[in-house]
């Protein structure tokens, strides 16, 4: 694969490389207010100190990351780990439960985590191979190994410990087993992946599907208390009223639009091609830097919206029953007779820049007939696409075919 790169590297991109180097001496317990605590990487891990324990919130990826902030907990309290809260079930918030799990300590989730954790160990391959594609190969995981809560909850979940109050609230967003923390006496909120500091992730090309609707209407709830400090589940934390307030309003403002201008293509029965050409951003969301694209961006939250309100057929009946790719083109070749027709237009488009274009043409003469220089065009398209796109996501999945495609 390719270590150059002609765009500067992402915030997402160091802490992978932090990922890989198990860099347990850049840990820090950040103090928040009263107790709170927080260390932020590739996800966060909150950590409120109370009169009679400890919670933990969200258990992160790295093993060896885990074992750091456990030791900055130990040398701040020896009061025990009394619960541990996960906001959501995905890998990067459950993977290091272990480390924290102490003999008495209780975990605390949604009833849906169960059934999550269910569908990773049966399809444990496949996910391990997805996330292995989306987080650039560097998770270093070979299997998952996931702790179940020992309290479940539907709607919400209270508890006392010491001198705080701990309220869990449901709501869907990346998943369908999200909750937020609020704890009043303090007036924090730990949010979860419901704020990440960047484009909400709807319509993850590699995952199921996402909770637009919920997801806005969730921040909302948020809004309305009004925290002293929002905790998100990646990302710095706001410690402002206002900074709180107008971050929300950002995830709220666009996820929003996404779902009534989709739902509205919808009605007017317009196909998923059409939406893209037709939906974009008005400037104050293009600019807001609560939700700039680095992660989620508007074509992923378009189609992702799309998908959970259709199914698989578009309305174009050449796609109802297609003849396989090899059959279409042969045909295709036939009608041209020459394949240096094709490779001179691939090789005119890509000085031109237009490396998707290549893709397609390229793709009709290695179904067709595995044509060598039509396979290092195509490869050479995909390291261009992923040099010249600054989405983590995008480009992790480009690196990742680019790199496929040099070992076959």
């Amino acid at each position: 694969m390719s270590s150059s790169r002609s765009l500067k590297r992402l915030p997402l991109d160091r802490q992978m490389d932090d990922i890989v180097e198990n860099s347990i001496e850049k840990i820090e317990l950040v103090s928040l207010k009263n107790g709170h605590y927080y260390v932020s990487n590739f996800a966060n891990v909150g950590v409120i100190m109370t009169t009679d324990g400890i919670v933990v919130i969200d258990t992160t990826l790295n093993k060896q990351h885990a074992k750091a902030i456990y030791n900055a907990i130990r040398q701040k309290s020896k009061l025990p780990i009394r619960y541990i809260i996960y906001t959501h079930g995905h890998l990067d918030h459950v993977n290091s439960t272990e480390v924290f799990k102490e003999t008495n300590t209780q975990i605390i989730g949604h009833e849906n985590i169960a059934d999550r954790f269910y569908k990773y160990r049966k399809l444990n391959d496949y996910h391990l191979r997805i996330n292995s594609v989306q987080f650039q190969g560097k998770l270093g995981l070979e299997s998952f190994h996931f702790i179940t809560p020992d309290i479940t909850f539907s709607k919400e979940y209270k508890f006392k410990l010491g001198d705080k109050t701990i309220y869990l609230m449901h709501g869907k967003g990346e998943t369908d087993d999200h909750c937020f923390v609020h704890v009043p006496e303090d007036n924090i909120v730990y949010s979860g992946d419901f704020f990440i500091n960047a484009f909400p992730n709807i319509g993850n090309p590699l995952k199921v599907n996402r909770f637009e609707r919920e997801w806005y209407e969730t921040c909302q709830q948020i809004q309305e208390l009004k925290p002293d400090v929002l905790v998100p589940g990646h990302g710095r934390a706001l410690c402002s009223k206002q900074d709180i307030q107008d971050g929300l309003q950002a995830i709220i403002d666009v996820l929003r639009f996404v779902h009534e201008k989709v739902i509205d293509c919808l009605n007017k029965g317009m196909t998923l091609e059409m939406m893209l050409e037709e939906i974009e951003l008005p400037s104050d969301l293009t600019n807001n830097k609560y939700i700039q694209p680095s992660y989620g961006c508007l074509e992923f939250a378009i189609k992702g919206t799309y998908r959970r309100y259709t199914g698989w057929f578009d309305g174009n009946p050449t796609n109802l029953q297609p003849c396989k790719q090899k059959d279409v083109a042969n045909e295709i070749l036939s009608l041209m007779k020459d394949a240096n027709i094709i490779l001179k237009r691939c090789r005119d488009l890509m000085d031109k820049g237009e490396y998707q274009m290549v893709l397609h043409l390229t793709d009709i003469l290695i179904f067709s007939q595995d044509n060598i220089e039509a396979k290092e065009l195509k490869k050479e398209a995909v390291r261009k696409c992923s040099e010249t796109n600054s989405n983590f996501i995008i480009r992790n999945i480009y690196d990742q075919l680019y790199y496929k495609m040099g070992m076959i």
